[in-house]
């Protein structure tokens, strides 16, 4: 009973149970059945490809990072993506994150450190594209202030991270020099880690140093952020909501900061909460917002399960092999990086 207290999966399981509790104790039966009898279901296969583009636009944004130190081919790229993400969906918390470094490292055959340095320049990127839309949104609808404030927050860390990266970037031979006149004398083992992390993770985000990268990046975040707004923009039009498209923006951005730190296996409940809170704000009975927070949570799996099957089934992966290594899983999250350096001589 103490290891089970103890595990994330226990708790987030039933903070979830809570959240759907909420959700669905009180809704009305009749006015559900007469909803899905009116549903208009010619949207649905539109909704499921804007929703597989997603995938799609983000799985070609992360080849093109991982290009400038390798070449890898786009379709079992795809599939592993796909599988990365549903991994970062499933496990709760850092641990998704940690897990979907550890498919990198393991499948893609890169250090721990560099598939870290991948995701973390992901985040920055979706958090760009975030900054962005809040800017459009901005201009058509207020955001209550918590949310402004939150975005405040996001954009002083984004542009915070941008920096650092550049300044890892253009001084790292600097950092190395100084490294090995004050730290290399005092700790040589703490100093060949640092020079490894700092060499791996920027070769990680060194594609920030070719402006037609960045460029490619850049348009590959609005294409995916504008897939999941088309997604949401007709799944209102399944459900008959007379909403606009920049309704479909705020969805998205509510429900991202939301879900900024996952606390419920799957993001189930956390995902439906958030969808329901910013329909509220345009008036949406709950049985219609919690219906549709089903429907936008199922679109939004269905692509990642079935691209993620491939990988599994030619693999012969299982997820349990990430989840399931609790050692690893609480290395990655700590970001320690792996301890197998050259103990010979080291020059600057």
């Amino acid at each position: 009973m103490a290891n089970i207290l103890k595990k994330k999966q226990f708790w987030g399981g039933l903070i979830a149970l809570a959240i759907l509790f909420y959700l669905f104790y009180d809704l009305d039966l009749t006015r559900t059945l007469q909803l899905c009898r009116t549903l208009d279901i010619r949207f649905i296969l539109p909704v499921l490809i804007c929703t597989t583009l997603l995938v799609v636009f983000k799985a070609w944004r992360w080849k093109v990072i991982v290009s400038r130190t390798r070449k890898i081919f786009f379709w079992p790229t795809l599939s592993l993506y796909a599988t990365s993400q549903l991994i970062g969906v499933l496990l709760p918390a850092l641990t998704g994150q940690a897990g979907r470094i550890i498919l990198f490292s393991r499948k893609g055959n890169f250090s721990k450190t560099y598939a870290f340095s991948t995701v973390f320049l992901e985040v920055v990127f979706d958090a760009a594209g975030l900054l962005f839309l809040m800017v459009l949104s901005s201009s058509v609808f207020v955001f209550p202030h918590q949310y402004r404030f939150i975005s405040y927050i996001i954009g002083g860390a984004t542009f915070l991270m941008l920096t650092l990266f550049y300044a890892s970037l253009h001084y790292q031979q600097r950092l190395e020099d100084y490294g090995y006149k004050k730290i290399r004398p005092r700790s040589p083992k703490a100093f060949l880690v640092i020079r490894k992390f700092l060499r791996s993770f920027n070769d990680g985000i060194s594609i920030m140093k070719h402006t037609d990268k960045m460029f490619m990046l850049s348009i590959l975040t609005i294409l995916s952020w504008a897939s999941h707004i088309a997604a949401i923009y007709f799944l209102f039009f399944l459900f008959k909501f007379n909403l606009p498209v920049w309704a479909a923006v705020v969805v998205i951005i509510v429900n991202y900061l939301a879900l900024m730190i996952p606390i419920t296996p799957g993001n189930v409940g956390s995902f439906q909460l958030a969808v329901v809170a910013s329909l509220n704000i345009f008036s949406i009975h709950k049985t219609e917002a919690v219906l549709f927070s089903v429907m936008l949570y199922v679109a939004d799996m269905i692509p990642m399960v079935i691209m993620s099957a491939f990988f599994l089934f030619r693999e012969h992966f299982a997820i349990s092999d990430i989840s399931g290594d609790k050692e690893l899983i609480a290395e990655v999250e700590q970001m320690v990086v792996e301890q197998d350096m050259p103990t010979e001589k080291e020059t600057p």
